[in-house]
């Protein structure tokens, strides 16, 4: 059957799917950072700022939530990733800078087909909705990027308390939508385990758009070939010819 035969909802991951990066996380770092007095260089940024934000998400999962405040978490992330490299107290200073650019088009734009994609979908009247792992600031970065009109809902793993592989984002972001029936749903993502297993097993259909930034991790439950995309625009003109069945 066509994909798009029976879909009253898609739903999008945000980074690394719908949205992309403007420049690598860890060449921003280090940029600020230098004003500050780092002088290292941006690979040791990038290996930093990696380890870093696995262990505060593996400590603090899901940006700190019930634990400590999602700034705070990134002030966590920041001090880690320059510790002993910049003057004491300076991390503050730099978490903010961070904090209010990541809200901004100025890091952010939209992946290519995003556009289409989601005039595709509404022009077909159907409902879209972003499902991510990510902090309060989703909404103002697709503020700024001018796309936040779109979305039906954002939903966010740091506002509604649960961070996708678990089932119950999918589930509260089917009651924002009022569906009662996962089949009528589709998830579009990066992350073979949290964008594809997990929405299948949540009885929703499924769609993986490779990125280069994150390179798939194939599993033994890895998706048929026919339901892995380049990127958005060759999936957009897929739905748009209706050549793409399940």
């Amino acid at each position: 059957m066509n994909i798009i035969s029976g879909i009253k909802l898609v739903t999008f991951d945000a980074t690394n799917t719908l949205l992309k990066f403007r420049m690598p996380p860890w060449h921003y770092y280090a940029l600020v950072a230098k004003d500050y007095g780092y002088t290292g260089t941006e690979t040791e940024v990038k290996e930093r700022l990696i380890d870093s934000y696995r262990f505060m998400w593996e400590k603090y999962p899901n940006f700190g939530k019930n634990l400590i405040p999602w700034d705070k978490w990134w002030q966590k992330v920041v001090a880690r990733t320059f510790e002993g490299q910049i003057p004491q107290g300076k991390d503050a200073e730099i978490t903010k800078i961070l904090i209010e650019q990541y809200k901004t088009s100025k890091l952010w734009c939209v992946a290519e087909g995003g556009r289409q994609l989601l005039n595709i979908l509404e022009k077909r009247c159907i409902n879209t909705g972003i499902v991510s792992n990510f902090d309060p600031r989703l909404h103002d970065i697709l503020r700024s990027l001018g796309i936040i009109k779109h979305f039906k809902f954002i939903v966010t793993s740091y506002e509604v308390g649960c961070s996708k592989p678990d089932k119950k984002i999918f589930t509260h972001a089917m009651k924002r939508c009022g569906l009662v029936k996962p089949s009528e749903c589709l998830h579009i993502g990066d992350d073979v385990k949290k964008d594809y297993e997990a929405v299948i097993r949540a009885g929703w259909r499924a769609l993986v758009v490779q990125s280069s930034d994150t390179p798939m991790a194939m599993t033994e439950k890895s998706p048929a070939c026919e339901h892995i995309f380049p990127n958005l625009l060759t999936l957009a003109k897929s739905i748009e010819k209706s050549d793409l069945k399940f």
